[in-house]
């Protein structure tokens, strides 16, 4: 929600707007002696780039600053700036399993860096919020059935889907001739789906049970992958968004 605030006196004020939404920490940068230039996927206004004024001293406005927490955050934006100010930040949901153990820390910040990467500023994108909620609530359930690799797998396909980058597996992108569903199939992340090879093909190669594993996994089932299947899919993904969007920073 987004609160006007009265305008100050004199030529030179500029307008104030006060933001209270749902947040993940996506990103932060030490500046100064005490301050931090945090980066956050707001569910209200996407991506945006704030100044944590002394976070990194004594702070109880902004103790629960931390990444993989759902986070309720109080930012004040003004005109012609670029940088909001963050006033106060909660944790809406915590998610201490994740922290507690490597290999779920490792996937739920992979997933941030491909949010971080494929998330436009400024934009609401209630999808992807979801997707990525979802998946790190997933890795902060206890004795999950599915492995972490796993639970990103599937998600990272989900969120390519969010963002626009949904992979064609049925037909070549280009001459868009049907790929039989017994044949082996060129996949190119550039383009988005499979190239056939009578339109320069690609270096990745999808066998045939696979590449219909995956297309389940695109349409919505959640037990479609093996566990074989998810270092190659999360490299797909992995893939695909530096294709678009370049390299995770």
């Amino acid at each position: 929600m987004t609160e006007p605030s009265r305008r100050p006196r004199g030529r030179s004020a500029l307008l104030k707007k006060i933001l209270r939404t749902e947040a993940l920490l996506v990103r932060r940068v030490p500046v100064g002696e005490a301050d931090l230039i945090v980066t956050l996927f707001t569910e209200a206004r996407g991506i945006v780039s704030a100044v944590a004024r002394s976070a990194r001293r004594t702070n109880k406005r902004l103790v629960a600053l931390e990444p993989m927490h759902l986070l309720r955050v109080t930012l004040e934006e003004r005109e012609q700036k670029d940088l909001a100010v963050l006033g106060e930040a909660a944790i809406a949901h915590p998610r201490m399993h994740i922290v507690a153990a490597l290999d779920r820390l490792e996937a739920a910040g992979r997933a941030l860096r491909w949010v971080r990467s494929v998330a436009p500023p400024g934009t609401r994108e209630p999808g992807l919020f979801a997707t990525v909620n979802e998946l790190l609530d997933a890795l902060d359930t206890p004795a999950a059935a599915r492995s972490p690799e796993a639970e990103l797998a599937t998600s990272g396909l989900r969120l390519l889907a969010d963002v626009g980058f949904g992979l064609v597996l049925d037909r070549c992108v280009r001459c868009d001739r049907v790929c039989p569903a017994e044949a082996p199939a060129c996949l190119d992340a550039l383009a988005g789906g499979l190239v056939c090879r009578a339109c320069g093909g690609a270096r990745l190669v999808l066998r045939a049970d696979l590449r219909a594993r995956v297309e389940a996994a695109c349409a919505g089932d959640d037990e479609a992958l093996r566990e074989e299947d998810t270092r190659i899919v999360v490299d797909l993904v992995e893939a695909v968004i530096q294709a678009h969007a370049g390299p995770a920073k």
